[in-house]
């Protein structure tokens, strides 16, 4: 008889195998819950710079002054490399560039906001809606780029509630 000692070939491979396979669902668990979480981080950044504008606009009219937007039109600036994303992709309709206007980090500065723009983008408002947009998008999936935070917002909500839905 033999006396064996040890995991045989076959074994060896299946604990290789399974090992591998692990690994890999580890990764792509991880990269949801990162992309997850970069979308919140983004999200909660559109709401700040939100809200700061609009108590900026708020706090002037209460005190009588004159309402100065802070910013420049994106009509005024359609030649920045920054915006051609919003502009080839029609983010914004032409009709509407006159609404919107991008704000520069001492913008945000100035509103009170202590988050700057992302590298390479711009935050964009539109102080009748108050519509934010994210220049350079938010990846939602790898085949879906969002870039207005009423868009990112209903697309998180629809997700929210479809993992509640899976819970119960």
């Amino acid at each position: 008889m033999k006396n064996e000692k040890g995991m045989g070939l076959i074994q060896l491979i299946v604990f290789v195998v399974l090992i591998i396979l692990i690994v890999a669902m580890s990764v792509y668990f991880i990269r949801m819950q990162y992309n997850e979480v970069r979308v919140e981080t983004i999200k909660t950044d559109m709401l700040q710079v939100q809200w700061k504008l609009k108590d900026y606009i708020d706090t002037q009219t209460v005190n009588g002054d004159e309402i100065q937007y802070l910013g420049s039109k994106v009509s005024d600036n359609l030649q920045d490399p920054l915006l051609s994303e919003v502009i080839s992709n029609n983010v914004i309709p032409e009709s509407e560039y006159e609404k919107y206007y991008i704000l520069k980090d001492e913008d945000l500065a100035t509103a009170g906001l202590e988050i700057t723009n992302y590298e390479e983008s711009y935050f964009l408002i539109n102080y009748e809606s108050y519509e934010v947009i994210v220049t350079q998008g938010c990846n939602i999936s790898d085949d879906e780029t969002l870039y207005k935070l009423s868009d990112i917002e209903s697309r998180t909500e629809d997700n929210g509630n479809n993992q509640v839905a899976n819970q119960e």
